[in-house]
């Protein structure tokens, strides 16, 4: 999983399917779907424009054949809409008849979401408490016995 960091001002978190500004914190949650289009359009920007029935084909999979133009449009209206609620209004450039193509002008810094492992003495604290507990109740249970 990754983050992206759009125009210097905005945080896209594919995992969490949120947009976030980073000077004012607003959060943009998206649906999966909206997180998946806007990250497959980013991923594949380096190919210039993006055909719409391959934006169709990773969305919805062999369903895409049956699913009407008017549902991409509508989803990248959404997420055009999701983008400039969070202040940046020109990331996707729509090409007459042929698709999609991400404003080679706005930097996209893509970096990587590392998850923190916890130590191994830590995971064996909790045990080694309750265990100590339930002794010193035995213990505790015999001598007044």
């Amino acid at each position: 999983m990754h983050k992206y960091i759009i125009n210097h001002q905005c945080v896209f978190n594919e995992q969490q399917n949120e947009l976030r500004n980073v000077s004012n914190s607003l959060v943009i949650k998206m649906t999966a779907m909206r997180a998946n289009c806007l990250r497959f359009m980013i991923e594949h920007a380096e190919r210039g424009i993006i055909d719409r029935q391959a934006l169709t084909n990773e969305l919805w999979g062999e369903r895409g054949k049956y699913v009407n133009d008017a549902n991409l449009t509508q989803m990248i209206y959404l997420i055009r809409k999701d983008l400039k609620a969070i202040g940046i209004s020109d990331l996707l450039v729509t090409v007459p008849r042929r698709g999609i193509q991400v404003n080679s002008g706005i930097a996209i810094e893509k970096v990587e979401i590392t998850h923190r492992s916890t130590p191994a003495h830590a995971s064996l604290a909790k045990p080694i408490i309750v265990t100590l507990c339930i002794l010193l109740l035995i213990a505790a249970c015999l001598y007044f016995i």
